[in-house]
């Protein structure tokens, strides 16, 4: 069954990590908000505790999160699963799983009721009559080996240009503190229209 608090946490973790993998820069803290308006090189978000203005730079990468199918999983393909532990060790079945181009290897719990974070390379998928099952590589030659099934919520990542903020988008932005002290986007995710705001 799909939760909003494993969603947020999966999305908000695997677009930190890919900003890291792809942008150099730890990231800080993760902004989400409504965009209130669009300048060539910032953007002012509306959030819970104000009006927020955050620096976009050329480095600073856009994305958009859309819906896609479990077909979409292939070998080599780079995601990030948020996923229920098995009884067999290093198993898990998936509650959301979430393309992107790339990123670090990571596996860890992600709370105490048995749900772990699973991102890395796919080795192998098989159909299976419990969905498509797939060995994820996250590294040190480990795999973990993850059933999506019939109705688990997939998405991906699409990098798109800064024309694509618009006023009233929701988005998450991770940010690092530039020298002058403001907060400058390492990476942007656009949520899809009628999607609701990620706490």
């Amino acid at each position: 069954m799909r939760t909003y608090p494993a969603f947020a946490i999966a999305v908000a973790a695997l677009i930190a990590q890919v900003a890291v993998a792809q942008q150099g820069p730890p990231p800080g803290e993760r902004v989400s908000g409504t965009v209130k308006s669009v300048a060539a090189d910032s953007v002012v978000l509306v959030t819970p505790k104000g009006d927020v203005t955050v620096a976009i730079t050329p480095q600073t990468r856009l994305a958009v999160r859309q819906t896609a199918g479990a077909n979409e999983i292939k070998p080599g393909a780079y995601l990030g699963t948020a996923n229920q532990n098995g009884t067999a060790p290093d198993t898990g079945t998936a509650t959301e799983v979430h393309l992107a181009d790339n990123g670090p290897n990571v596996n860890f719990p992600m709370n105490n009721s048995g749900l772990t974070m699973t991102n890395g390379h796919v080795k192998s998928v098989n159909r299976t009559a419990t969905g498509q099952e797939m060995d994820i590589d996250y590294g040190e030659g480990k795999t973990r080996r993850v059933v999506v099934g019939a109705g688990t919520p997939v998405t991906k990542m699409v990098s798109v240009g800064v024309t694509e903020l618009k006023p009233g988008s929701k988005v998450n932005a991770m940010t690092t503190t530039g020298k002058d002290g403001k907060s400058v986007a390492n990476m942007i995710m656009i949520e899809p229209a009628g999607a609701q705001s990620r706490p």
